[in-house]
C-alpha cells in the first residue's frame, strides 16, 4: 500500500498519457520482405525489391537491368575510355547504366516529399552491379503507408 506523499510524487512525475513515447510498430527488430516491382527507370528496367529492415538501418536491394540501347551507349563510351588499354564487358557497362539511376535517387512518400529522417546522414546507393543496386538508410519506427524511391524522374516502390 502507497503512503500519500509516495502517491504525491508518482502523480507529480508521472508523464501525462499523450506526451508518452509512441508504441513501436514494428514487431520483430529485423523483416524481410521482397516486392515485385517492374518499373521502367529511364535507361533500365527494375524487376524488385528485396527489403531488410534492422534495428537501425533500412537496406534495399532493387534488381535492375538495362535497356539493350543504354547498354549498347554505355559500352561505346567505355570503349572510348578504355582507349585499347583494357577489355570492356557488358558487366562494368551495366553497372555504370544503372549506377546512373542509382546515385542520385531518394527516398519519398506517396506525395513525393523526401522522407528526410531516413535520409539524413544515410549512404543512400551503396554499390552497383550489372544485375542490382544496393541502398542503405535510416531505420525509422514507422513508415509512411507507401515508399518509394526516386531520382527525381522515374521512382519504384519499396514498401
Amino acid at each position: 500500500m502507497m503512503n500519500r506523499a509516495a502517491k504525491l510524487l508518482e502523480k507529480l512525475f508521472a508523464r501525462e498519457p499523450d506526451a508518452q513515447e509512441p508504441k513501436r510498430k514494428r514487431v520483430s527488430p529485423n523483416t524481410t520482405t521482397t516486392m515485385r516491382a517492374l518499373t521502367d527507370l529511364g535507361e533500365s528496367i527494375a524487376a524488385s525489391v528485396h527489403v531488410i529492415e534492422a534495428s537501425a538501418h533500412l537496406y534495399l536491394c532493387v534488381a535492375m537491368e538495362p535497356k539493350p540501347d543504354a547498354l549498347a551507349a554505355q559500352m561505346n563510351r567505355d570503349k572510348k575510355m578504355a582507349a585499347g588499354m583494357f577489355e570492356v564487358d557488358r558487366t562494368w557497362s551495366a553497372a555504370e547504366v544503372n549506377k546512373s539511376w542509382a546515385k542520385d535517387a531518394v527516398l519519398t512518400d506517396g506525395e513525393g516529399n523526401i522522407i528526410k529522417k531516413a535520409m539524413d546522414g544515410a549512404r543512400g546507393m551503396t554499390e552497383a552491379g550489372a544485375k542490382e543496386v544496393f541502398f542503405e538508410f535510416n531505420a525509422l519506427d514507422t513508415y509512411p503507408e507507401k515508399v518509394y524511391l526516386t531520382n527525381g524522374k522515374t521512382r519504384v516502390r519499396v514498401k
